[in-house]
């Protein structure tokens, strides 16, 4: 084994560097069985040839792979080109070695191509060029066409990853290319120049090179080695590369091939897929929000030995799939990861964006690494596919207002982050529901572009998001509960009839009543608007239909509704979970049948405030028959407003003579109870809580036995009887 000290996954350069030397050594070294994977960080060789052996072969019999791009300007090819220019061309043509052969040859039937057709510059005819090049070209030159360009049947397609068609900006990788080999060869007798051994041992093993200057511009591939303001402790560096290094990373890039891709999925319109090249998305690095970037780069690492024919494979095949597509994007690329979209055998990706810099040129970025590990979880967001792509091209419309670009930005971090295992479930929850807060505000904007409102409602889907998404604290179970309740309607202005899909509602109703008062707030005037809203008909008594609906909703326990009222809960995080969970199909959890005892303003006013007593839990919380039958008394018309007021001793007065004139008898002095406005506030809050029928008759357990509940000598006298 030989390890390329040299060759590490950061830079891009030396990525690819390490694919040239496996690539080079393999199709024309002495070892075709050669094989190469990532270790501690480099590059390691499973090969006969010792270190000096390789450096022996690089010297003496490499023939460099002819990289030769006509379709572009400032190659050489044309009389508007520069002298320089033209001149090393001319020394490739003039070249006698070996080694060259195939080069020559291939500048040859490249000149005879352009002046074939009569070009005076490459824009005048760049299809037609390609397409003659593909079919006049020797296989070793067709090989940088196809890196570099896509020919397909209706248009001409660049990979990112060589720029615009082998340049960038002004800088030309072919060009280039052939005068770093003039650096390192001579091209007349083909052998190496004297330098050429010592820097080869650098760009390998990471060898160091005193009093070895040199110079040269490697573009976007390494941004340390491109020069430019602040690249050293002065204010100013000149581009240095290894001429090795650039050579060696060239060789590397033709192991990536362009090809088209029928993405049946998306418009059915042929679109360029490139080997683990996808969109950017700008997030999960600190500066994300300010880049302007192109495409991105996952580029990945294995670790166990492959040949090049499995490469090949690899890089020819090397699509990231996501439910049946491919992956479009940086945060659907580490989706892919996370389930297993990729090929087998990968450990880990380095994840390169290339980024506009100085607003002149772009640079291949290394945004960090991200592991090949399973994360079933994930597998939840494609229930928010469709929805999320609807979402995010909506935010990247020139005319869409700032909030609703800061939300997707916000939502695809989120994604990325869960995606990686840095955040739960929930979080995505969240950020789906500022997603929504956010397009409410622009209603107009919403509307017109024809996003729905999110509704995952396939129960076995929705359940599932639910039980992942559950963190066990009582903000997620007191924000599901009021889900459930039908909180979404004040929040937003959407609404739902039945099972019908959820639609945006553009007419004030009056049922949205969320303001950014805080959640106590809200949660006040929302008892006070749904008080209002009652049926005449149901404000004596609640039919069966109704019952059963509560019945069959997400409910809170006692341990919760204590953690409220010691303000031991985060009400921020708690509204933020509530708008994610009205997302969607509500479920109910199990929760904990505590025997907490609960402060008595809160529970007198729960009462009275639910109405409903089921006889069957009331006789299994005092162990007897306590009423006859389920029993459902009259509303206290006045007792939100009251509590609205601040009033918390007139409210528990209000409901002790509610109990006592149903003969339910508390155990309370008439007057009621001495609270502060700040209390009154947070008890009529937790009204909204709904409670199961069990937590409701522990509660009228506690009025009338506040000492001691438990004590079995404390026994109701009678029985109560509706």
């Amino acid at each position: 084994m030989t390890q390329l000290q040299g060759c590490r996954p950061e830079p891009l350069s030396g990525y690819l560097k390490a694919l040239g030397v496996l690539r080079i050594l393999a199709e024309q070294g002495p070892d075709p069985q050669i094989k190469g994977y990532w270790q501690d960080n480099c590059f390691q060789l499973v090969t006969s040839m010792n270190a000096e052996a390789i450096v022996a072969f690089f010297l003496n019999q490499y023939q460099p792979t002819p990289l030769v791009a006509p379709w572009n300007a400032s190659t050489g090819f044309y009389e508007k080109d520069r002298d320089s220019m033209k001149a090393t061309l001319q020394t490739m043509r003039d070249s006698g070695c070996d080694r060259l052969k195939v080069y020559r040859d291939s500048v040859a039937k490249a000149q005879k191509a352009v002046d074939d057709l009569g070009l005076k510059e490459p824009k005048d005819g760049k299809d037609k060029l390609l397409k003659r090049l593909r079919n006049t070209l020797p296989d070793e030159a067709v090989r940088w066409l196809d890196t570099c360009a896509l020919i397909g049947s209706d248009d001409l397609r660049f990979p990112p990853l060589t720029g615009t068609g082998g340049n960038d900006g002004n800088f030309e990788f072919s060009r280039s290319f052939m005068q770093q080999l003039q650096e390192l060869f001579d091209f007349g007798t083909g052998e190496a120049i004297p330098e050429a051994a010592g820097l080869l041992k650098a760009a390998l093993f990471g060898e160091t090179l005193p009093g070895m200057p040199f110079n040269g511009s490697i573009g976007q591939f390494n941004p340390m080695a491109a020069g430019g303001v602040n690249a050293t402790p002065g204010y100013m560096a000149e581009p240095r590369v290894n001429p090795w290094e650039y050579v060696l990373m060239l060789e590397g890039i033709l192991l990536f091939t362009a090809a088209v891709t029928r993405r049946y999925e998306s418009n059915n319109d042929g679109s360029l897929a490139y080997p683990f090249m996808v969109r950017p998305s700008l997030v999960g690095y600190g500066s994300a929000a300010d880049e302007n970037a192109r495409a991105e780069l996952w580029a990945p690492l294995w670790g166990q030995a492959v040949g090049v024919k499995e490469l090949q494979i690899l890089f020819n095949e090397g699509r990231a799939k996501l439910g049946g597509r491919t992956a479009r994007d940086g945060v659907d690329f580490v989706r892919a990861i996370a389930t297993r979209g990729v090929a087998r055998g990968i450990t880990a990706f380095v994840r390169y964006s290339f980024q506009e810099r100085n607003g002149l040129a772009y640079f291949a970025i290394p945004l960090g690494r991200v592991e090949a590990k399973a994360n079933a979880s994930v597998d939840r967001l494609g229930a928010i596919d469709g929805w999320r792509e609807q979402f995010r091209r909506m935010a990247q419309d020139d005319n869409a207002p700032k909030a609703i670009k800061t939300a997707s930005r916000r939502l695809e971090t989120v994604l990325y982050e869960f995606s990686v295992g840095k955040v739960k479930l929930i979080e995505v929850l969240i950020a789906l529901g500022e997603a929504e807060q956010t397009l409410g505000r622009s209603m107009k904007f919403t509307i017109d572009k024809g996003i729905r409102p999110l509704w995952i409602d396939d129960p076995k889907e929705a359940d599932a998001w639910i039980d992942e998404a559950n963190d066990q604290s009582s903000e997620f179970r007191l924000a599901l509960a009021l889900a459930g309740a039908g909180l979404r309607q004040r929040l937003v202005q959407v609404r739902q009839r039945g099972n019908s899909k959820p639609e945006w509602f553009k007419e004030n109703d009056g049922k949205t009543i969320w303001t950014s008062a805080g959640l106590i707030d809200n949660l006040a005037i929302w008892l006070q608007r749904a008080d209002v809203e009652q049926n005449p008909e149901s404000r004596e008594i609640l039919d069966d239909a109704a019952i059963a609906q509560a019945l069959n909703q997400p409910f809170v326990g006692l341990v919760d509704i204590e953690a409220w009222l010691n303000e031991s809960v985060n009400p921020e995080r708690l509204e933020a979970m509530a708008r994610g969970l009205c997302l969607i199909r509500p479920k109910r959890i199990d929760i904990s049948q505590d025997f907490k005892a609960i402060p008595a303003d809160y529970a007198l006013l729960k009462l009275v405030h639910h109405r409903h007593l089921v006889a069957s839990q009331v006789s299994s919380v005092f162990k007897q028959a306590v009423i006859a039958q389920d029993m459902t008394f009259p509303r206290v018309p006045t007792l939100l407003t009251v509590l609205a007021r601040g009033d918390g001793q007139k409210a528990t007065a209000l409901a002790i003579a509610r109990l006592r004139s149903s003969r339910l008898k508390p155990a309370l002095d008439d007057r009621g109870l001495i609270m502060s406005s700040d209390r009154t506030r947070l008890v009529a809050a937790a009204l909204a809580f709904p409670l199961g029928a069990w937590a409701i008759a522990r509660l009228l357990r506690q009025v009338r036995l506040l000492d001691d509940p438990d004590d079995p000598k404390d026994k109701p006298s009678e029985q109560l009887a509706n």
